[in-house]
């Protein structure tokens, strides 16, 4: 008994050591967008945009093409499940509660349902970004034109545009640490742009915010289920009053 509560508090230590250790990413862009995922000490890159290499374009090409085909053969099995359900009897077919509410109740209730979604997916963008740290964020921007006021014209633009994002992401998340340049370059006529953010979050934060926007969801949909339980309820039958 003993050794089973060691193993079982060893577990439980583990999976909180685990939920506690941060998840990082890394986006860099230089001509190239590239970005990094990690947890714990791998890294992994995941490929953005076209693959230059022949060899590995013709592989992803054949990999996407056998996907599309399993996507195909998995879409003729549904319509032809459909079918069948098509042609069962009436009182065979069931459709889903929701469905039911929003037809039930027209526009107006599918708009208050469309305002409870939102409302909870603000709630689970907003917990992770309350806990997400930006250790690096580098912007270099590197403004030309083929004329000189144009230049300088772009540049307060990007000024004015720039400035008040960043100071919007410092209010929204935890700690951000970011440095930016705009430089007017006068002897070249192609602007170029470095981009470079290291961010990283715990994944109990990550999970909080799932498991408090599942308790939120199932609040909105509990009353629409229960009312659709007693929509379903046949009245019972009242029998001929005694003369």
């Amino acid at each position: 008994m003993n050794v089973f509560l060691l193993i079982l508090a060893g577990i439980l230590l583990l999976i909180v050591l685990l939920l506690f250790c941060p998840f990082v990413i890394k986006l860099r862009f230089d001509e190239k967008l590239s970005l990094k995922v990690g947890y714990l000490f791998p890294i992994i890159s995941i490929p953005i945009g076209e693959e230059t290499d022949p060899v590995k374009r013709q592989k992803k090409e054949e990999k996407k093409r056998k996907k599309e085909e399993k996507k195909q053969r998995k879409a003729e099995k549904k319509q032809q499940k459909k079918g069948r359900t098509e042609n069962a009897p009436e009182e065979e077919k069931k459709e889903n509660f929701v469905l039911r509410r929003i037809k039930s109740e027209g526009l107006s209730g599918l708009i208050e349902l469309m305002q409870e979604l939102v409302r909870i997916l603000g709630y689970f963008v907003g917990k992770i970004t309350d806990h997400l740290v930006i250790s690096q964020m580098d912007l270099r921007l590197d403004i030309a034109t083929e004329d000189a006021a144009k230049t300088a014209m772009t540049c307060g633009y990007a000024s004015s545009v720039l400035f008040p994002m960043i100071a919007f992401i410092e209010q929204h998340v935890k700690r951000c640490n970011h440095r930016e340049q705009i430089i007017p370059v006068f002897t070249q006529t192609e602007t170029k742009v470095r981009f470079l953010l290291k961010a990283r979050i715990m994944p109990f934060f990550i999970l909080s915010a799932a498991v408090g926007s599942l308790i939120k969801t199932l609040r909105v949909l509990k009353p629409m289920m229960r009312d659709d339980k007693q929509e379903q309820k046949t009245p019972p039958e009242k029998g001929s009053e005694p003369t």
